[in-house]
């Protein structure tokens, strides 16, 4: 009997090879709606604040896809407007809509609510979001349903954004300074942000989480393309510990209701220097693995970490996918099987949502060429 997508994932996570290496996506609104006119499909839309997408399981059973990312947001009240032009978010950063010249859009941050605050109590004194808002109703019926007639593995995004929302909210320069010369002003924002986190990880956990074959953190980028943002030093000083506590309290709420669950991570950029940190913090995926990023050599990579952690994404998002021939996708595919997949422990996907102006075609033939050159 063929294995179910749950079922593939499962092993490969555990490190284990199954029949095929699994598969994901992640997409934005307009090529997606592209996808779908091509497919002949329909889907009402629903996105996140990154304009990601959430593909019903019809699309991603005609992609061979293992993996369904619930949309939180679907279910929860007092989140944002997806429709609007521009909103403040529950943080109160302000984001406005901005359209490309292929369609799409995304939202950009506006401004920074506690850039200009001076004081350790001017940050205490922020209006900070309730810890027990948005509303859960819904959220476990929704993803109940999804468990038991669908087979795909799923998993939420939530939490996290402690390094990128404390920057969001002081302004990146800001919080940088602050790291260095006003520790007490970085760390007292850090701190805020993961008390109202690990409250909420808990409370969704307990909800969902022996329905959910691994969660993920939201973002903590460290890298840009050519470097890590922060020195290693700095970030074991001044950062790990709020991200540490809040992945290992997360993680011990996820395993009382899965105990075979996992913990994903998100760190864009140049990171080969933070992932044995990762690993020792208690991730146990790392996504997106941003191949074209300087020293994220997959096959090092796998060969360094790859019996201790697994990975997720890979194809090169920026370049490949945005710019390069169906031939071109094609060859990355199988030379990030090749250095990725040995042993278990990789799902395929694009390194980061797909972006508007890749048609079709490529998209199809991503996946195609991923379940024909990932037959273990």
């Amino acid at each position: 009997m063929a294995l179910t997508g749950r079922e593939r994932v499962k092993i490969s996570l555990n490190h284990r090879e199954p029949d095929r290496v699994p598969l994901d996506i992640t997409i934005t609104v307009k090529p997606y709606q592209d996808l779908l006119d091509y497919l002949n499909m329909t889907d009402v839309l629903w996105w996140d604040d990154w304009a990601h997408v959430f593909p019903k399981p019809e699309v991603l059973k005609k992609l061979n896809i293992d993996v369904m990312h619930i949309p939180f947001g679907k279910t929860a009240k007092g989140l944002w407007d997806m429709n609007s032009g521009e909103f403040k978010d529950e943080w109160g950063c302000l984001k406005k809509r901005v359209n490309d010249k292929n369609g799409g859009f995304l939202y950009q941050l506006e401004d920074h609510p506690l850039e200009n605050a001076k004081t350790v109590d001017d940050i205490l004194k922020y209006k900070w979001p309730a810890p027990d808002e948005p509303k859960l109703e819904g959220l476990k019926d929704y993803v109940k349903d999804l468990y038991n007639n669908t087979d795909f593995a799923l998993t939420m995004n939530f939490g996290g954004n402690i390094f990128e929302r404390a920057h969001y909210l002081r302004g990146m320069e800001n919080f940088f300074v602050d790291l260095l010369i006003n520790p007490d002003m970085a760390e007292a924002v850090m701190k805020k942000i993961l008390e109202i986190n690990l409250y909420r990880d808990k409370q969704i956990l307990k909800e969902i989480g022996k329905y959910l074959t691994y969660f993920r953190i939201q973002g903590e980028d460290l890298g840009s393309q050519a470097a890590p943002l922060i020195s290693l030093e700095t970030f074991r000083k001044r950062v790990k510990p709020f991200l540490e506590t809040e992945w290992n309290e997360a993680k011990k709420e996820f395993l009382t209701q899965n105990p075979d669950g996992k913990l994903a991570i998100h760190s864009c950029g140049a990171v080969y220097g933070f992932i044995e940190d990762f690993i020792s913090m208690g991730a146990d995926i790392l996504n997106p693995v941003q191949s074209n990023a300087s020293g994220m050599d997959t096959r090092l990579i796998k060969e360094n970490f790859g019996n201790r952690l697994s990975f997720h994404g890979a194809i090169n998002s920026q370049g490949t996918i945005s710019h390069g021939t169906i031939l071109d996708i094609v060859q990355e595919v199988k030379t990030r099987i090749e250095d990725l997949a040995s042993g278990g422990g990789y799902i395929l996907s694009p390194s980061h949502n797909i972006q508007s102006g890749v048609n079709p075609q490529k998209i199809i033939a991503m996946y195609e060429a991923a379940f024909e050159f990932g037959q273990y």
